[in-house]
């Protein structure tokens, strides 16, 4: 099988609109794909919503299944959970978290918030 559930469309820092990287996934033989665009609080109520609809028509007229997310990038840690919280609310299935890495300047806390989250 293959999928990929960390990807980036136009609505953040990818190239592709969201039902053009879906097709593009569906012609590559994906057989899922979660579109998980970068967003923190503010932007989850305008990206979940079109990030879903879009998913609901491809995965309903195409053979693949096309998963709303988000990848939650650059809030703060102990905001982590209840913005995930939120964005399930607004109808994403995947919450992704932008973690600390050597080059990115992600605060620090912000894994063991994101693991943390696993468990609610």
């Amino acid at each position: 099988m293959v999928y990929d559930f960390h990807t980036h469309t136009s609505l953040s820092d990818g190239a592709y609109f969201p039902m053009e990287l879906i097709r593009r996934a569906l012609i590559n033989n994906y057989q899922a794909i979660a579109l998980t665009d970068h967003a923190s609080l503010g932007e989850l109520s305008r990206i979940i919503p079109e990030v879903a609809q879009v998913c609901a028509l491809a995965s309903s007229h195409w053979n693949i299944l096309a998963i709303p997310g988000i990848e939650l990038t650059h809030v703060p840690p102990p905001a982590i959970a209840e913005t995930a919280k939120k964005a399930k609310e607004l109808g994403a299935c995947i919450v992704v978290v932008h973690g600390e890495t050597i080059i990115e300047c992600v605060e620090k806390g912000t894994n063991l918030a994101a693991a943390l989250m696993l468990t609610f």
